[in-house]
């Protein structure tokens, strides 16, 4: 029911004004906290090692991982923006986990960014896991003459429903929309390809697309069921 109304609210604030104009009033308002925080967080991890962060973690925080996001909720032990330097120290991390997080953040300024302090961070022999919504498989199913594909992908209820944002929709280009843009909350739109390309930029090795519940570190097969059928795992190893 509290999830139902948090999208209502965000469908009204929507028509009110675009969801970045309401993203820069939250920034503006939260970030002298964050940046308080954000020093209190760099003595408490000072000496931390063999972390578990889980970023983007928001109602999916997991016992004994360091669950990571931008605003503090249940689960949420550590408040980060994750377009400033991590807390943690260099070479700390065993794994980063990632899920439906990365497409928040913008391509080519955070996103880079990111992946740098995520290498910086991590263990040599360290993992990180990235799951995202495949662009790809919905720009195929997109071009199918029925909609049999993409609703499998997003998992549509009776009458082209959707079951995250009770959207009904009348064209497949407005649910493709919707993946991508999300209301402006989605900043970019993934494939392997692309994901691979920014990874191996940042120096990582072994980058390969795997699935659902399976990884070379099995303590980072913590996917949601629920995103399954529409999402890209890719995971890659910082080097010895």
């Amino acid at each position: 029911m509290l999830y139902k109304v948090k999208v209502r609210l965000k469908k009204i604030l929507v028509l009110i004004a675009p969801m970045s104009f309401w993203h820069k009033i939250h920034d503006e308002i939260t970030m002298p906290r964050i940046k308080y925080n954000d020093r209190i967080l760099r003595r408490k991890y000072l000496k931390a090692t063999n972390l578990m962060i889980n970023f983007g973690a928001g109602s999916h925080g997991k016992f004994g991982w360091i669950n990571v996001d931008a605003h503090s909720g249940e689960g949420i032990n550590c408040v980060l923006d994750c377009s400033n330097k991590q807390p943690f120290t260099d070479a700390s991390v065993r794994c980063i986990f990632s899920e439906h997080f990365f497409e928040h953040i913008d391509y080519y300024t955070t996103a880079p960014f990111f992946l740098n302090e995520c290498f910086r961070v991590l263990q040599p022999g360290g993992t990180i896991r990235i799951i995202v919504p495949d662009a790809g498989r919905y720009l195929k199913a997109y071009v199918q003459d029925d909609w049999l594909e993409i609703e499998k992908l997003r998992g549509l209820l009776s009458g082209h429903k959707d079951p995250y944002f009770w959207t009904e929709y009348e064209t497949k280009m407005e649910l493709v929309n919707m993946v991508f843009r999300q209301f402006g909350e989605h900043k970019f739109a993934y494939d392997f390809e692309t994901i691979y390309a920014l990874l191996k930029k940042v120096g990582f090795c072994k980058i390969h697309q795997t699935e659902y519940g399976v990884s070379v570190d099995p303590v980072l097969a913590i996917d949601q069921k629920l995103r399954e059928h529409e999402s890209l795992y890719v995971e890659a190893t910082k080097p010895f």
